[in-house]
């Protein structure tokens, strides 16, 4: 049995888990600790419509540097790439607050972003070290629970703290400050891919092979990301700016889809028992594909709570599911290589959704997003069948 092999629950303890567990909260709240004040962002800086790319800069960190810190990984192992992490997660974070102009502000967004990377690819491998199997669908459940938790709970509290004053929200960003305390004190250190064993490696291999091939799953998790973020980075500047709403209000109602998302990823490996992957990422797409129908058409109606609902429930069908297919269909030499590419996927949905809200208007957006979501649906049980059919 290699190292690789023998780190499991037994030696990862209760606080270790919530370690990880509060590490990967910090990583969907990089961009949207801040949502609710991004219409005063954008009067600060003069940014108008385009205070929403404060939102999504810290994605494009992570697209440009998750790639090395995957190499990395799989070189060194996931703890020092999380240690270094999460320090540069609280020091960019709340240095936000002070910058002069918005060149220097989006310059730190960025640094954020790459510290995110390392944070999001080192939380995922750990995960995939200590638990194998069912146990690991259940536990990268609980990890998008976590990232919802923590948006249900960062972006109340910037709710409230932006209306004191608009840098309020960025003092959030100091938990990566006792994230890094939890990975000191509880989070044992993993081998690297290297020194695992050679003739695992190979069998995984073999059966990795088999199944929808990656490029396909990471396509898929970029555009399950695309709808999440079109979704947060479009409502704050809707609500607020047309529709009239407070950015505290802003706040509570963004929270509201994380607390659907939190039940719908406590639910998703029950309904994977029941349906597999493919119908599952199936109820979520078809899921979002009607949040966006209702804000299009019902947007000023009590129907925008239904629609939050239905994103809320898209997000926490699917997410967990990318990182559990990446990590199946890998290797442990390739394994940190892999998860560092389907983070980019996610990431660069999130950095996307800010370029469809630059060029068309948000009613617009609803409607081709809705579009997107239902074609993508129809897709996948016909694209799962093929691949089954071929390796048959």
């Amino acid at each position: 049995m290699s190292e690789q092999q023998s780190l499991d629950q037994k030696k990862l303890s209760t606080l270790g888990i919530a370690a990880i567990l509060l590490m990967s909260s910090l990583t969907v709240m990089v961009g949207t600790a801040v949502t609710p004040a991004v219409a005063e962002l954008g009067r600060v800086y003069q940014l108008g419509n385009y205070a929403s790319w404060l939102i999504t800069t810290p994605a494009l960190g992570v697209v440009i540097t998750t790639v090395l810190f995957g190499r990395i990984i799989d070189k060194k192992g996931p703890y020092w790439v999380a240690f270094i992490g999460l320090l540069c997660y609280g020091a960019f974070g709340i240095a936000g607050s002070l910058m002069p102009n918005v060149v220097t502000l989006l310059l730190d967004r960025l640094l954020l972003g790459a510290a995110t990377a390392a944070i999001m690819n080192a939380s995922v491998t750990f995960i995939s070290a200590f638990f194998q199997g069912e146990k690991q669908l259940k536990i990268l459940a609980l990890q998008s629970m976590a990232m919802e938790c923590g948006g249900v709970v960062y972006l109340s509290i910037s709710g409230m703290l932006v209306d004191v004053s608009w840098r309020c929200p960025f003092y959030i960003y100091g938990l990566g400050f006792l994230a890094f305390l939890g990975l000191a004190l509880f989070i044992p250190k993993v081998p690297a891919a290297a020194e695992t064993d050679k003739e695992t490696q190979e069998e995984n291999a073999k059966e990795n092979a088999k199944g929808v091939p990656i490029p396909l799953v990471l396509l898929i998790s970029f555009l399950g990301m695309l709808m999440f973020f079109t979704v947060m980075v479009v409502l704050p500047l809707y609500l607020q700016n047309q529709l009239g709403y407070s950015p505290s209000f802003t706040g509570y109602y963004l929270a509201s889809i994380d607390v659907v998302s939190v039940l719908a990823a406590g639910f998703s490996p029950n309904i994977v028992k029941r349906v597999k992957e493919k119908g599952c990422l199936s109820i979520a797409f078809c899921s979002y594909g009607i949040a966006f129908l209702l804000y299009f058409f019902f947007g000023k109606t009590m129907l925008l709570w239904a629609a939050a609902c239905f994103v809320g429930i898209g997000f926490g069908f699917s997410t967990p599911l990318y990182n559990n297919l990446i990590v199946n269909k890998s290797t442990p030499k390739n394994k940190g290589l892999n998860i560092s590419f389907c983070t980019m996927a996610m990431f660069a949905g999130q950095f996307f959704s800010a370029l469809l809200i630059s060029i068309c208007t948000a009613e617009k957006l609803f409607l081709i997003a809705a579009l997107i979501a239902f074609v993508i649906m129809a897709a996948i049980l016909p694209v799962a069948k093929k691949y089954q059919e071929k390796n048959n």
